[in-house]
């Protein structure tokens, strides 16, 4: 007789979900150049990974026949189904329009800062191994006609490591009121030094506007080796089994705050932060602070 822990594997075999390390490179389907720090989910589910420098990744106990979704700026969105061996992900890249560049007299700018950082800021949101996504919506105000491109972002963030990367992202408002298509042509991968540290990010060569809809400013984890973190006991000095945080963490709003207009990428859909669902994503309302000029 059979051990009932074979025919179970045999069963789990047949159907057609086998457990196991997904490995794969994600490329450009026009160069063969592999693609950084793309973001990759295992559809509907709460696990995901992300490229590295050479466009290799890797998810553990994920189930091979199941969807994966792949994206990154300046490509179409793809979605591959997960198999055994060394995947190969040929993202197609999206067609570009080159602007007009207008040559502007160097003339001294107004600035205004709006949405400023406050110390009192007390909450943080991080990653132990989810891909996350975080946005704040910033509406359209008419005074913001005076002084419409976005010059500067600039956001808090907590680290135990040293040159921690991460995304800042720019997004339209989309037709359903959530995070919709991107307002920067190339991604923006920032360093957070360690401990906490206020970072800014220059946007000013890019000439963006603030639609009058409004924008998103949004912060992406990058689940790389590099950005690990685990905590160590005191005494013993040995790592804590269960501690790993994918680092930086970034500053947030507290629940109990009003107009945080937070969202989040989550599962591979964007919902809204005020969804209470006790699972702690009320938490994850990021703090950004934008500078404009004329």
């Amino acid at each position: 007789m059979r051990p009932l822990g074979f025919l179970v594997f045999v069963l789990f075999l047949l159907s057609g979900a086998v457990l196991g390390q997904v490995k794969g490179v994600v490329t450009d389907q026009t160069t063969g150049k592999p693609v950084p720090y793309a973001n990759i989910w295992v559809e509907n589910e709460n696990l995901g990974t992300t490229s590295d420098e050479a466009g290799k990744f890797s998810l553990s106990n994920a189930a091979t026949g199941k969807t994966l979704v792949v994206s990154c700026l300046g490509y179409d969105r793809a979605k591959v189904d997960a198999h055994a061996g060394v995947m190969t992900v040929k993202l197609v890249p999206v067609q570009t329009t080159l602007k007009e560049v207008v040559v502007k007299k160097n003339m001294p700018r107004d600035k205004k800062i709006i949405n400023k950082l406050s110390d009192r800021t007390e909450f943080a949101f991080s990653s132990n191994g989810t891909p996350w996504i975080v946005a704040q919506y910033i509406p359209y105000q008419p005074s913001f006609s005076a002084t419409p491109f976005l010059d500067e972002i600039a956001l808090v963030t907590l680290s135990n490591i040293k040159k921690a990367k991460f995304k800042v992202h720019l997004y339209k408002v989309g037709e359903d009121g959530a995070p919709g298509a991107d307002l920067l042509p190339v991604p923006l991968v920032v360093e957070a030094g360690k401990g906490v540290q206020k970072v800014a990010v220059d946007v000013s060569l890019y000439d963006v506007q603030i639609p009058k809809t409004g924008v998103f400013i949004a912060f992406e984890w990058l689940i790389l080796k590099q950005n690990i973190y685990e905590k160590e006991d005191s005494e013993t000095g040995q790592k804590i089994k269960g501690s790993v945080a994918y680092e930086p963490s970034i500053r947030t709003y507290g629940p109990s705050s009003q107009k945080r207009n937070g969202w989040i990428y989550d599962q591979g859909r964007w919902r809204s932060t005020d969804e209470k669902d006790g699972d702690g994503i009320t938490q994850a309302s990021p703090h950004f602070q934008l500078t404009l000029s004329n």
